[in-house]
């Protein structure tokens, strides 16, 4: 092994020791050096990592303890992205909670994005979603107090409904066009600054283009395209930009089409 790698590895053990009982840093020194390994020196850095020790905890609960304190959070995701850490994803502890609920409780008390992002990294590794975690989301709902609490648990819904790392991710990366979609369903602005749903499709039809026919099928699913037509009459922009749309309409985003139809059955 080359001496310069070693010691970088060595400076690693230490230094993730030390990160562990102070993470309020972004990272530290020598974090990247587990992603630049190869076999050999990987098997070198995990026969001395030893997290169960530093934690405190049985291996299969490392994360289950760390996600326990918010204070740890940093800590909790660069374990959780870093892969050639093995990590148990799917354990309950004591109290019957995943490392799933531990997530979601520190979002929707936070809004963190690399919290919500880490629930990708989770399916990653293997994660499949529990019956207690879907209590957990349904439950969660009655502590629901604001729009912007509806907001964060209805991207947790998704991600249990999605159960996959790659479409939640796009459920992810597409959200505002799934609030589009929800605020049909629900026949109020979800997400959006805007007094009614035509402000919400005005928008919708001329930046989420490649995903307009899909929206424009919730309209009349949600039975909402005659009122915003109405909506439209004085100034009739939206029928302007619907026919703009349909004269140099973009290929689909079939894949997130897809997503839609398994987040909303009636869509399909």
């Amino acid at each position: 092994m080359d001496h310069w790698k070693k010691q970088s590895i060595d400076s690693f053990l230490i230094e993730i020791e030390n990160y562990f009982l102070d993470c309020s840093a972004d990272s530290f020194q020598n974090q990247s050096i587990i992603n630049k390994v190869n076999k050999e020196e990987l098997q070198y850095l995990l026969d001395r990592l030893d997290l169960a020790k530093i934690v405190g905890v049985s291996h299969k609960l490392i994360l289950n303890e760390t996600l326990k304190n918010k204070e740890k959070n940093k800590f909790s995701y660069f374990i959780l992205r870093s892969k050639n850490i093995p990590l148990e994803v799917n354990h309950l502890d004591e109290t019957k909670k995943s490392v799933f609920i531990r997530l979601a409780e520190n979002y929707f008390e936070e809004k963190n994005n690399f919290l919500i992002y880490s629930i990708s990294e989770l399916f990653d590794r293997g994660y499949v979603v529990k019956e207690e975690d879907e209590l957990f989301t349904k439950q969660l709902f009655k502590k629901i107090q604001s729009e912007s609490d509806f907001e964060k648990w209805s991207m947790l819904r998704f991600a249990v409904k999605l159960n996959d790392s790659e479409k939640f991710t796009l459920a992810y990366q597409k959200q505002r066009e799934l609030f589009v979609i929800l605020s049909l369903k629900l026949n109020k602005p979800i997400s959006f600054n805007f007094p009614n749903l035509l402000g919400v499709l005005n928008n919708a039809i001329q930046h989420y283009r490649e995903s307009g026919d899909i929206i424009l099928k919730a309209t009349q699913v949600y039975k909402q395209f005659n009122e915003i037509i109405k909506l439209d009459a004085r100034k009739g922009n939206f029928a302007k930009k619907l026919n703009e749309y349909h004269l140099n309409k973009p290929i689909q985003n079939k894949k997130f089409e897809e997503i839609v139809k398994l987040l909303f059955a009636e869509l399909s």
